[in-house]
């Protein structure tokens, strides 16, 4: 024992001295080759059209158009590759070659969102969703306040009011 110190206090605080100082830690499985990864999962991405048979009638059967849609996701490649997700989303912010890879997943992403949300061939409501929470896009309004006929609003500081007027401001008008 060294001064209060027990040999097995001491082996922990070298140990723990020692995995600070030299920040061990799990090594990356980043791979070069993930960046031309991308393309073969997008070429996997795509969507299925596929029709089946709703009702049989006596003079006539009717079909209906079913979807099945594969939408290019982070989340997707990261299965794709068999990696976690935070994995992708460290390599995006180490790896400038890698971050363009997962840049043609995001613009692919939009697209189909813009064109089949629009189209109707996806649910608007589903893409609208995704687009603004993903992409950075959202429904905007724009108001524009006129005053009298048109022109400017006149905006008259209460300082410059008399107390006549400030009074009428606050007292509701009867009748």
């Amino acid at each position: 024992m060294i001064r209060g110190f027990t040999i097995l206090t001491i082996k922990r605080l070298l140990r723990l001295w020692y995995n600070i100082c030299m920040k061990r830690g799990r090594p990356t499985s980043y791979k070069e080759e993930y960046c031309n990864e991308v393309q073969n999962y997008l070429d996997l991405c795509i969507d299925v059209e596929s029709e089946f048979h709703k009702t049989r009638g006596k003079r006539s059967d009717s079909y209906e158009r079913k979807l099945t849609v594969k939408l290019p996701t982070i989340e997707g490649f990261a299965l794709h590759l068999k990696v976690n997700k935070t994995s992708l989303y460290e390599w995006d912010k180490k790896y400038p070659k890698f971050s363009n890879s997962l840049d043609l997943i995001k613009t692919e992403q939009r697209n189909r969102l813009l064109n089949k949300g629009l189209s109707g061939d996806y649910n608007s409501t589903i893409a609208k969703l995704i687009l603004s929470s993903n992409h950075g896009m959202s429904e905007k309004v724009i108001q524009e306040l006129s005053g009298k006929d048109g022109g400017a609003i006149e905006i008259n500081s209460v300082k410059e009011m008399s107390d006549d007027e400030l009074l009428g401001l606050t007292t509701p008008k009867v009748g």
